[in-house]
């Protein structure tokens, strides 16, 4: 979904997550030890799920679709692991 079709409020609350997601992934880049890079990762992945739940309460279904797109992205990585073995 572009951003250009979200109204104002949706935008820029998505901005502000993506921007603590990043902030996040920057943080676990520079994690000193397994338990930092995993507090990180988690902040991370809760931060997209926010995002997440956020766009499906404005335009349900979005969730979904994007579980459907996660899953064609695994199929896809699966399968080109087999074929590169």
């Amino acid at each position: 979904m572009s951003m250009m079709l979200l109204d104002p409020e949706t935008k820029e609350a998505l901005q502000q997550l993506y921007s603590e997601t990043i902030e996040a992934m920057e943080l676990a880049k520079k994690s000193p030890d397994l338990d930092d890079l995993a507090a990180t990762i988690a902040v991370a992945l809760l931060k997209l799920g926010l995002a997440t739940g956020f766009v499906e309460q404005k335009y349900p279904g979005f969730a979904k679709d994007v579980e459907e797109k996660r899953q064609r992205v695994i199929a896809a990585l699966t399968k080109n692991q087999g074929t590169t073995h």
